[in-house]
């Protein structure tokens, strides 16, 4: 018996109604599949100037709550953001800084949050000051306050840096925040810091034409970096790389410059003192910048909450939260932090041998210093090793990932020092031993 198909009109409808549910099915599972969503919520604008960044908290809460959270102090394996004294965990350095501020304060920084008050507490801003007779410059504040850049912009940056730094004191209401690194328009990031961006012109980079993933790691840069206060113009802020931002490169441009931050008094040796040069470490070929890992990537990671994917601006060690930071990449994650702890204990180890080797060096120049009976070319040789020595020490030192930023280049360069030490301090005694007799 035949079957008696259902009437065309029949068959159309059930069709267009299977197409409309098969449709409707494929639009859900795009949404489930497209995951959070980002969100941007801008309730009030923000104006031009505009420094407070709890105006900027008006339009964009979850950003400004997790800023505010730079306050909380967590201590990693061997820094965080809880303060102690470095000098006597290392009372070493006291005698590696000689003459220096950082012999007489050297202490664990907080979060951005703290940036102004941590610098109006620091003892070395004193100890500036009196060796200046009287007044550290403003340049000392470059790198402290949201109210720097439209600051800097209203007196020029030559007078911003030549002014007293107590003169500038009750201008500087607010942290370090959003001001530092977003246009206020279109919440992009941006390069206020006037010393980058004479850096990046000297390399020949247009800060117009960087993409914005290159800026998650360059408005980083603004702070976190080597310079120097230069003598002209006056206290002139400058970032080392006019040949590059590698360490030899940085390196050659201070010895062309016959440029020394103080005076070593124990060995009379001229030598620098390195800031934190997280960006130089970095982008010197490390694994993770040539896969194309921005700085925030890790410091400031994305957070995915009620549905929403934002980026978090606690600018902080990924330690805690790798799930965040690594996860992204890593799925070991117990694995990926043991190698953290791996790196870092092996870079502490090598630090350790090139302070031990830069004490035993100091100590054999001592003996040669204004010494009429030293050999003067071997004491200048001695000199010599020794400044190489100590600048390698002291720059990975002073940057804060105690090597994981580059591991190999960190261990290079430790390892380096401690060759030029020992090379330093052999020199050193070889100077003050007369000739042997030669046999005919």
């Amino acid at each position: 018996m035949l079957r008696r198909m259902p009437p065309l009109w029949l068959q159309i409808t059930g069709f267009i109604a299977l197409v409309v549910v098969l449709g409707l099915a494929l639009a859900f599972a795009i949404v489930q599949l497209r995951g959070p969503r980002l969100e941007v919520v801008r309730p009030v604008a923000i104006p031009e100037n505009e420094v407070n960044p709890a105006i900027w908290g008006l339009a964009f809460p979850r950003e400004y709550e997790t800023w505010l959270r730079t306050k909380e102090g967590r201590k990693t394996l061997f820094a965080g953001s809880i303060p102690y004294d470095k000098l006597e965990e290392d009372p070493r350095l006291r005698t590696l800084w000689e003459g220096y501020p950082f012999a007489v304060e050297y202490g664990e920084d907080r979060g951005h949050a703290y940036s102004v008050e941590d610098v109006l507490k620091t003892r070395r801003i004193q100890v500036l000051a009196q060796k200046r007779g009287g007044s550290a410059p403003g340049t000392c504040w470059t790198c402290k306050s949201a109210n720097v850049p439209s600051l800097m912009a209203e007196m020029g940056a030559a007078n911003f840096y030549a002014t007293p730094f107590e003169q500038l004191r009750e201008r500087m209401q607010y942290p370090v925040s959003c001001a530092n690194c977003h246009d206020p328009k279109t919440m992009a990031p941006v390069i206020k810091q006037v010393a980058l961006q004479e850096a990046l012109q000297k390399l020949g980079k247009d800060i117009r034409e960087l993409s914005r993933h290159e800026l998650r790691t360059l408005t980083c840069a603004q702070c976190h970096v080597e310079y120097y206060f230069a003598k002209e113009p006056k206290d002139y802020l400058v970032f080392p790389w006019e040949k590059g931002t590698r360490f030899e490169d940085i390196e050659a441009y201070y010895s062309e410059k016959n440029f020394a931050d103080w005076i070593h008094p124990s060995t009379g040796v001229p030598v620098v003192k390195f800031q934190h040069p997280e960006f130089e470490l970095y982008t010197s070929n490390s694994t993770h910048y040539l896969a194309g890992v921005a700085c925030a990537d890790c410091h400031m990671p994305f957070v995915i909450e009620g549905g929403i994917k934002y980026t978090s601006h606690q600018a902080a060690s990924p330690w805690y939260r790798m799930e965040q930071a690594c996860g992204t990449c890593h799925r070991d994650i117990p694995f990926i932090q043991k190698r953290v702890e791996i790196i870092q204990r092996t870079t502490r180890g090598l630090q350790d041998a090139a302070e031990n080797a830069l004490l035993e060096a100091i100590e054999a120049l001592k003996a040669i210093k204004d010494n009429p009976n030293a050999d003067p070319k071997l004491t200048e040789e001695a000199r010599t090793l020794f400044r190489k020595a100590h600048m390698r020490w002291d720059f990975v030192s002073a940057e804060n990932s105690l090597g994981f930023h580059n591991p190999q280049e960190a261990m290079r360069l430790l390892a380096e020092s401690i060759n030029y030490a020992r090379q330093a301090q052999v020199k050193a005694i070889q100077a003050l031993q007369r000739p042997q007799a030669r046999v005919p």
